[in-house]
């Protein structure tokens, strides 16, 4: 995970503390910003929702996925939408579907 010393900040040789923006350090490692964008996303979640990173400091992000798919899955079951999390444009998207149907019961 260099990326994310390269974006929270690491010392140089100096003594000085280097930050780069997301997409510098994707540019930096070799990976699109959009998979950086979605690595944090998940990481956020991850601790949200109470995953335990030091005992899966050794697997891949699909087990972190697939907590917080479980945990998001298990909070819908008792009635929570799930919207908090979503980043704005899905939730604009979703006000507009349920826009649209309403227009259409109208009709």
């Amino acid at each position: 995970m260099e990326w994310r010393k390269l974006y929270t900040g690491m010392i140089d040789d100096n003594g000085q503390i280097i930050k780069y923006s997301l997409e510098d350090a994707a540019d930096k490692v070799g990976i699109s910003k959009k998979s950086l964008d979605d690595y944090m996303l998940q990481l956020r979640l991850g601790k949200k929702y109470g995953f335990n990173f030091h005992e899966n400091k050794d697997n891949k992000i699909g087990i972190l996925r697939n907590y917080i798919k479980d945990h998001r899955k298990n909070e819908g079951e008792k009635g929570d939408s799930g919207d908090e999390d979503k980043p704005a444009k899905e939730k604009k998207e979703r006000k507009k579907t349920v826009r649209k149907n309403s227009k259409k019961d109208k009709s």
